[in-house]
């Protein structure tokens, strides 16, 4: 089984389903939605050795065994709580970190086969903070948006910074490279495709689409944002995505 964890909205995650499915069959491929996970049925249980087994079965009833996954998209944005929404702001609060410390769990017990993989990273939903990825990215030889560029010339303080994207013009070209894997797709690939692959090994994830933008009066070109839940609208960037989530495929590199 190749398991889509994903919000109703994303389309991307559906087109994945779509070719996933028209290539290994539909009984092979299953999406759930987060709200599924919170209305579960939950069997997980962790040895002494702090080895993982989990059996949920959603409201469907139809069980899934870690042992017959084979491969996981994660697309969890939030955890939605259907069963608490009248209930108080500190059950909530118990709840939910219930629920995240469960399905965190879940997902470190698959390993490698979850894109991307969660126990390399503190977090349940894939994001990782500007600072980390930028000295990463820089070190790979990416041309990195400094954070004084893009003060002045937005208007903002340095310290703005901060939530996961240089501030950018909206009027400035944007440019994306998608990876998956060993592949890369986008208008910039044939110049940083391999450099956003050495990247993404260092960031230890196996998906991820890198944004620039051409800035400056000489039109330098600037990695502004590196997103881990990258829309997949593009047929390039699905395909590449199926590649890596398919089994039989073999495409998928190692962090």
């Amino acid at each position: 089984m190749v398991l889509i964890l994903a919000h109703a909205a994303d389309a991307g995650a559906a087109s994945v389903a779509e070719r996933l499915s028209a290539r290994i069959g539909r009984t092979r491929v299953r999406t759930l939605r987060p709200e599924a996970l919170a209305l579960a049925r939950w069997s997980h249980r962790v040895d002494v050795r702090g080895g993982a087994s989990t059996r949920l079965t959603p409201p469907d009833g139809r069980t899934v065994a870690s042992g017959e996954i084979e491969a996981v998209l994660n697309r969890i944005r939030y955890l939605p709580l259907p069963r608490f929404r009248r209930a108080s702001p500190k059950d909530v609060d118990y709840a939910g970190a219930e629920l995240q410390a469960v399905v965190a769990s879940w997902l470190c017990e698959l390993g490698d086969r979850v894109v991307n993989p969660v126990g390399r990273h503190p977090w349940l939903t894939p994001e990782m903070p500007l600072p980390l990825w930028a000295s990463i990215a820089s070190a790979a030889g990416l041309p990195v948006r400094s954070a004084r560029l893009a003060a002045s010339a937005n208007g903002a303080d340095e310290r703005d910074c901060a939530a996961g994207t240089w501030p950018h013009a909206s009027d400035e070209a944007v440019s994306r490279v998608l990876v998956a894997g060993d592949a890369v797709t986008g208008e910039m690939a044939p110049r940083y495709g391999a450099t956003c692959i050495a990247a993404a090994r260092a960031m230890s994830v196996s998906l991820v689409e890198f944004v620039f933008v051409l800035a400056g009066p000489a039109s330098d070109i600037a990695l502004v944002h590196v997103d881990l839940l990258p829309p997949l609208l593009d047929a390039a960037q699905v395909e590449l995505t199926a590649n890596l989530l398919n089994p039989m495929c073999g495409c998928r590199s190692q962090p």
